[in-house]
């Protein structure tokens, strides 16, 4: 269960950077007939070590059974790390596009591979069928591994990964009026005096924001940074991969790392389902955005996120619900100076920081990739998705 003989063909692609660009992300549909699978490669702990016993210099290929079967080279293919480590954390995104007839029967690949010799140190198989659509699965993929010395026991790697399935269109289930939430985050709106790290943030829509504090006061695993759901392999549960209907804890979902330090920017949509409730405005809903530093994530435990440095919190009340409905000629609702508030962080004026925001409300079933495909114009803001309407 450890190394392989076999040669790995697909290549790392060049180290990545914190986001510091206007560039547009991966839209949230898949083209027409066609099912998107999308991995955020976090980190893994435990490689196991090479054939010759030195170790690893870890990089992700994904692929699907039928690329493997047809010995067909992937471009899925994250960064290497920048040297040689049993413990990587990479943060890449990387995607698979399959027919949508085939979803039931394929299964999505994911290689952990040596650049040095192009082994494959790992590999786990997740059945499409089995993962809900638009949902994010944050997953904490276990295997036990043999480290290719004799003397040595058998251990356990675990590789951390974000993994979304998307469909061409988003269903509106019965029982919701509307079918999906996207609220676009900018970044902070001034220079930061005392902040030595990227930014990462988690998003969610909780149905009520006062059960939920309590719940984080108490220290529930479940509303505290991001809940994990443990998958072993070889062969893992279908149980592991339910989703309640809706969660008080909401579905939270991790932003990329938000550069430079000095002044964040992630220029980032984030999509939330009415399935889930968040597209239920009430006097209790309310979107929570907690951030925090990108080093938390890395060592030992790449999931362990840290204290949070601050959280945003703007309720999703009924009266901003109709004045959504009544603004004449928006598609959305633009935020403009959210408080992020228990914070230490200040800006170079001495204040607290703040962020915009964008949202718009999706009453029907979206059939077309490109609507809710992020597209900045020349000064960062986005086009054509939002409007220019105050809140």
């Amino acid at each position: 269960m450890g190394w392989k003989n076999r040669k790995n063909t697909e290549g790392p692609e060049e180290p990545l950077v914190a986001s510091q660009s206007m560039e547009p992300e991966i839209g949230h549909l898949s083209s027409s007939n066609k099912e998107t699978i999308m991995v955020t490669l976090h980190g893994a702990t435990n490689l196991p070590a090479c054939k010759d016993g030195s170790e690893p210099w870890p990089y992700v290929v994904l692929k699907t059974t039928s690329e493997e079967k047809n010995n067909q080279s992937s471009k899925a293919v994250t960064s290497v790390t920048s040297e040689p480590t049993r413990a990587p954390i990479w943060g890449d995104t990387v995607n698979v596009e399959i027919p949508a007839e085939d979803a039931g029967r394929e299964d999505v690949i994911l290689q952990v591979v040596d650049n040095k010799q192009k082994e494959e140190l790992l590999s786990y198989k997740i059945p499409v069928k089995y993962l809900r659509v638009f949902h994010p699965y944050h997953f904490e993929l276990v295997k036990p591994t043999q480290s290719g010395k004799a003397d040595e026991a058998t251990a356990k790697t675990q590789l951390y990964a974000t993994v979304v399935r998307k469909n061409s269109f988003i269903p509106r289930y019965v029982g919701c009026n509307h079918a999906a939430l996207e609220i676009f985050l900018r970044g902070f709106n001034e220079p930061l005096a005392n902040n030595p790290n990227p930014i990462v943030v988690i998003a969610r829509v909780v149905p009520n924001y006062k059960e939920f504090k309590v719940s984080q006061a108490n220290r529930d695993l479940t509303s505290v940074g991001l809940p994990i759901t443990p998958l072993s392999f070889p062969i893992p549960s279908v149980m592991n991969f339910d989703v309640p209907r809706v969660s008080q804890n909401g579905c939270p979902q991790l932003s990329r790392p938000g550069g430079p330090p000095e002044q964040p920017l992630w220029n980032q949509s984030f999509l939330f389902q009415g399935r889930d409730g968040a597209t239920s405005f009430s006097e209790d809903t309310a979107l929570v955005l907690e951030y925090y530093p990108s080093a938390s994530m890395k060592g030992s435990q790449p999931w362990t996120l840290a204290q949070p440095l601050g959280i945003s919190v703007l309720p999703l009340r009924s009266c901003l619900y109709r004045k959504m409905l009544t603004g004449k000629g928006m598609d959305g609702l633009r935020v403009e100076r959210l408080p992020i508030v228990d914070t230490s962080l200040k800006t170079i004026s001495g204040e607290a920081p703040t962020v915009d925001l964008s949202f718009q409300l999706f009453s029907s079933e979206c059939h077309s990739p490109k609507l809710l495909t992020n597209m900045l114009n020349s000064s960062g803001m986005r086009t054509g998705l939002l409007g220019e309407g105050r809140w």
